[in-house]
């Protein structure tokens, strides 16, 4: 399987502060994604999300990882999630679960 690390999502209770931190450590460039602000640099991405006050404190909403994978895949990968029991969202295109522990995984199927 063709797999790779898409971005990585944390939360934040001040956006703007997190962005600029991110931005200016890694020299990055600011865009926007899917309703938060990503800080790219090179090949890392860091999607910063704003803390909301109903997150639970463990993994709030917003902390992720998302792995990029080939659309091809994506069968595969549906079968598998149902094969481990794990319940699964499919959201404009892309596919959340939780890992055991209850950490949020994204599934970025892209052409190739």
């Amino acid at each position: 399987m063709s797999i790779a690390i898409h971005h990585l999502g944390i939360v934040s209770s001040h956006s703007s502060r997190s962005i600029n931190f991110y931005r200016r450590l890694l020299d990055g460039k600011t865009k926007a994604m899917a309703g938060h602000t990503a800080v790219t640099a090179g090949d890392v991405c860091i999607a910063i999300v704003p803390r909301r006050d109903e997150d639970p404190g463990r993994y709030p909403f917003g902390l992720h990882m998302a792995f990029r994978v080939p659309a091809s895949e994506r069968a595969e990968l549906l079968t598998r999630l149902a094969e481990l029991g794990a319940d699964f969202d499919d959201v404009r295109g892309r596919v959340y679960t939780r890992d055991p522990d209850g950490l949020t995984l994204e599934l970025v199927f892209e052409p190739g």
